[in-house]
């Protein structure tokens, strides 16, 4: 009676035990997620591939890396300018050209970028890849003159798919280097993934490969990017903040019709409500950031000095014009701000364009009040 009574027990522990539900791994993103679970259910889901996820990483470690030079900066005597300038003529701070050197590091130590270019390289960086070979674009310190104030910085990122960079046999060294010249003038439709990182407050990584975007702060406990924002949208009509940003310096620079718009926006806009707050950090990202989360209108044109504005296309525009259309918005160029940034070829690395970003609405404001100028 006793071996069957141990016989029955362990018969019902056998079946308590396998009726219970098999546990299975999550697929879908949660709030709390680090970046690298994150980018592992995205791969998962097929979303993204395996390759563009461990470059992903890469770039995520290059900020954690540029984040401690930051805050370390005015001790480690990090501040102030090299007496040097950019490819884009621009003078270049200390930091600058130490998170380009983390950077290049880390995008070409992962082995899945082919190309690399940043804004402090005259020219791009072919790098050796086992798998991949993704565009990978960065500007390592966007807002550099800030950080000896210690205002907020940021770096902004891109990657584009790897198209073709066939080179014959008979090419020259000049037509090998022309044609993977060409290969990186990518408009920002081949985007597989944008973002950047912010460094403020807090450290913010957002992030987008085309399937919504999604905001990760970074944890000093855990040494990671959590999940703290899924599926951001640009705030829009009641929700939105009345907030435009711009060089209000330079408005007598814009051409007259401009000019107008923002006096309007002062005035309350379309429905001659409260006028339109004016906030401007000095920094894509951190102008971006605020209309990314707030709403409203953050306007970059050409003026009389800088013709084609002064943000460059392929790694600062394009990547944040990829960012706002995913989280719902807008990203326009052109007299009437009717052309979509997205679709511009750029004809040189480090070519530079306007932009007008914002909620749709108001995108769609400006372009009714440029038509009727």
């Amino acid at each position: 009676r006793a071996v069957v009574g141990t016989a029955l027990a362990r018969d019902a522990r056998v079946k308590v035990h396998t009726s219970r539900p098999r546990a299975r791994i999550a697929t879908t993103s949660a709030l709390g997620d680090t970046l690298p679970v994150y980018l592992a259910r995205e791969s998962a889901r097929g979303h993204i591939d395996g390759e563009l996820a461990v470059a992903l990483n890469s770039v995520a470690v290059a900020c954690k890396r540029v984040r401690a030079l930051v805050a370390s900066a005015p001790l480690a005597g990090n501040t102030g300018t090299l007496g040097s300038s950019n490819a884009s003529g621009d003078e270049q701070k200390k930091l600058d050209v130490l998170a380009n050197d983390v950077f290049v590091a880390e995008i070409s130590s992962c082995g899945r970028a082919g190309i690399i270019v940043t804004e402090e390289e005259d020219t791009p960086i072919a790098v050796e890849s086992v798998g991949g070979e993704y565009i990978v674009t960065f500007d390592p310190i966007d807002g550099s003159s800030n950080i000896d104030a210690c205002v907020t910085t940021g770096s902004i990122f891109g990657v584009y798919s790897p198209g073709e960079c066939r080179v014959d046999d008979t090419d020259t060294v000049e037509s090998a280097v022309e044609k993977c010249l060409v290969n990186t003038r990518q408009s920002g439709e081949q985007l597989v993934a944008a973002g950047y990182c912010m460094f403020s407050s807090s450290c913010v990584f957002m992030l987008t490969t085309g399937q919504g975007v999604y905001q990760f702060d970074f944890d000093p406990d855990v040494g990671e990017f959590v999940m703290s924002k899924e599926r951001v949208m640009v705030p829009d009509g009641d929700k939105m903040q009345r907030i435009y940003s711009g060089n209000n310096g330079n408005v007598n620079l814009w051409a007259p019709e401009l000019k107008a718009y923002v006096s309007y926006l002062q005035a309350g806009g379309k429905d001659g409500g409260k006028p339109f707050s004016y906030r401007y950090i000095g920094a894509l990202i951190g102008d971006a950031h605020r209309t990314l989360l707030y709403g409203g209108l953050w306007l970059y044109p050409p003026d009389a000095n800088a013709k084609e504005g002064k943000a460059r296309l392929l790694y600062e525009v394009a990547p944040i014009a990829f960012i706002f259309e995913q989280a719902g918005g807008l990203a326009t160029h052109g007299p009437l701000a009717d052309k979509r940034v997205m679709e511009v070829v750029p004809q040189h690395i480090h070519q530079k364009h306007p932009m007008f970003v914002g909620s749709k609405s108001m995108v769609e404001d400006l372009q009714r009040f440029l038509k009727q100028a």
